[in-house]
């Protein structure tokens, strides 16, 4: 015979108490209720081993202390850092996660129709910087639904953002390689007139091009080349340079910034084949810093994405929102790259010369 389960009325009446007063004590507003009830009904709880109904509960306190999480890749790796900032922040305040994958803008529709269905507390959206749609966003903002995109960029002054300063990791990245003496820069940028664009690889193209002209040098088209943020496209971008740099008859690139770290081991690949040496024989900085990063010959120089510090601030302005109420004014935060170098940049071999 199947037990019978436990219901908050079995506390009650053990406990000789009302039912909303079991509630206020499970719900820990009791500052009315006696130290010595609270104490039997804490300890007919116990030893009836009552378990309070989570999805009841929810209805009631309109709560389920859970984020919906919704992101567009599920295999890219740019996503395990935001994941775990997230629940750094969400964890210990008792939140848990609902992950789902959303392609396009209308998967991101239903993601957000299934999530609110489940009456998660708020949103985040996770995506590769693609310039899309946003109209679902602002319906969630005006229903009152908390909500935070990540590298995404939105024209609208009312959606919580935060956004990375991909400009300034391209100019950064070419400034350190006009610093170490090189003129002729390179690049293999991101895919720039993918539909949707990446506005990441038009910001970081940007980025190489101001630092270039900042000096006084001419930028030359004949040294960038468009990949696509893997590693395959990288070492096609980099075959494409170097053949066409001897189909044209003109001098090489003496350095190369390229627009991601995946990309540029394909670009180290395919300098290799060519028999070029880097950094000696030409430079290379890139973006991303994944594990990979420092373990390639040679390791790479680069510029690591803020993952996690986004994911950590994104969840910080989801949990102050029931405290603090919708912020007076959206939130738009740009975070910066963190340079590292290491040996592909030639840095390191120029000092050792020195010394």
């Amino acid at each position: 015979m199947r037990q019978k389960t436990t219901t908050i009325r079995d506390v009650a009446v053990r406990a000789g108490v009302s039912v909303s007063t079991v509630s206020h004590v499970l719900n820990g507003n009791d500052g009315h209720v006696s130290f010595a009830v609270r104490q039997r009904v804490l300890g007919v709880v116990e030893d009836l081993k009552y378990r309070p109904n989570a999805i009841a509960r929810s209805m009631v306190k309109r709560k389920t202390a859970t984020i919906g999480l919704v992101f567009n890749e599920i295999e890219n790796s740019l996503f395990v850092p935001v994941i775990d900032g997230i629940n750094e922040v969400l964890q210990p305040a008792g939140y848990h996660m609902v992950l789902a994958c959303a392609p396009d803008v209308r998967g991101e529709i239903e993601a957000i129709e299934t999530l609110r269905a489940q009456q998660v507390d708020g949103f985040i959206f996770m995506a590769l910087s693609s310039i899309v749609e946003t109209d679902h966003l602002v319906r969630l903002q005006e229903d009152g639904v908390p909500c935070v995109v990540i590298n995404r960029y939105v024209d609208n002054s009312d959606i919580h953002q935060i956004v990375l300063d991909d400009w300034g990791a391209g100019y950064i990245a070419t400034r350190h390689l006009l610093d170490l003496g090189h003129t002729r820069i390179g690049t293999v940028s991101g895919p720039m007139y993918r539909d949707p664009p990446r506005r990441s690889a038009q910001e970081r193209h940007r980025g190489w091009m101001q630092a270039i002209e900042g000096r006084g040098l001419e930028v030359r088209p004949e040294w960038a080349v468009v990949g696509d943020y893997t590693y395959e496209g990288g070492y096609r971008a980099g075959e494409q340079l170097l053949a066409r740099v001897a189909e044209l008859g003109i001098e090489r690139p003496d350095a190369l910034f390229v627009a991601s770290d995946l990309m540029a081991i394909g670009v180290l690949k395919a300098l290799h084949d060519a028999g070029l040496r880097v950094p000696e024989d030409i430079a290379v900085v890139a973006i991303g810093d994944p594990p990979v990063a420092q373990y390639t010959i040679p390791a790479l120089t680069t510029l690591a994405l803020p993952m996690l510090d986004a994911g950590r601030r994104a969840a910080r302005i989801l949990l102050d929102w029931p405290s603090q109420g919708k912020p007076v004014h959206a939130l738009r935060t740009t975070l910066n790259f963190t340079f590292i170098v290491r040996e592909s940049c030639g840095a390191r071999l120029r000092a050792r010369t020195r010394d």
